[in-house]
């Protein structure tokens, strides 16, 4: 796509993520050049952005006690904050520290309620993408970089966003999108969704790059540029 053309239709992406970073102008133009289209969306799909986990139930520690739920919850606010001011609707599962049980007395318990509510929350919306943003965690430190697994009609957005990602955040990364298994949200939702693992809190160098506001807003910027231009593939447009 030439410059003028990427200029003219993402102008309001452009400005916004140009506050942060300048290194966004070059993810942008690479990912609108992308091809491929979410399948099955008959109308403007509306952006749920889960943030996974949320007190009592805090997900993985990182090395140095950061935890999964609050930087999930961090990078989560960036995307919608962004989806926001380029026009699409979006719904946040959880807006809060806390996850959103209803029920239940022990933590088990009230992560299922708190699962339960999430999917009962996506499959009542008529058309929705789904993008469950979660942290890596494993016993060797020198694991590192995104992983995105996919549901549903999910599978071509899933391979763009890992490519994209890698691409922008762990270059020579060859890692592939996997498809989602034994997770209960992308087990139950009837909609198209991805769940991104955003880094491994277990590399002490990840970590730190996790816990910064430049790589969260970088992480946010890629998760739009790439659910935006997918949406637009449709042949649709934002309200």
């Amino acid at each position: 796509m030439e410059t003028k053309e990427f200029l003219r239709r993402y102008a309001y992406v452009y400005c916004y993520v140009a506050a942060f970073f300048l290194v966004c102008a070059g993810l942008l133009r690479h990912t609108v050049e992308v091809s491929g289209q979410i399948e099955n969306f008959g109308s403007i799909p509306v952006i749920v952005i889960d943030a996974g986990h949320g007190s009592p139930d805090g997900g993985a520690t990182g090395v140095t006690g950061a935890k999964e739920d609050k930087l999930n919850l961090q990078i989560a606010k960036r995307l919608e904050a962004l989806l926001s001011l380029m026009g699409y609707e979006t719904v946040m599962t959880r807006t809060t520290d806390d996850c959103i049980a209803t029920e239940g007395d022990t933590i088990q318990q009230k992560k299922m309620s708190d699962l339960r509510n999430r999917v009962a929350l996506i499959n009542a919306l008529p058309a929705a993408v789904v993008v469950s943003i979660h942290q890596n965690h494993f016993p060797d430190g020198k694991y590192a970089g995104p992983q995105v697994f996919y549901a549903g009609d999910a599978e071509e957005l899933a391979r763009t966003m890992q490519e994209s990602l890698s691409q922008w955040l762990s270059p020579g990364s060859k890692r592939a999108a996997k498809k989602s298994s034994g997770v209960y949200l992308m087990q139950h939702i009837r909609h198209p969704g991805i769940l991104v693992e955003c880094g491994f809190l277990s590399n002490s160098d990840e970590e730190r790059k996790l816990r910064s506001a430049e790589h969260q807003k970088k992480i946010a910027a890629i998760l739009a540029a790439v659910l935006t231009e997918r949406i637009a593939n449709t042949g649709k447009s934002p309200a």
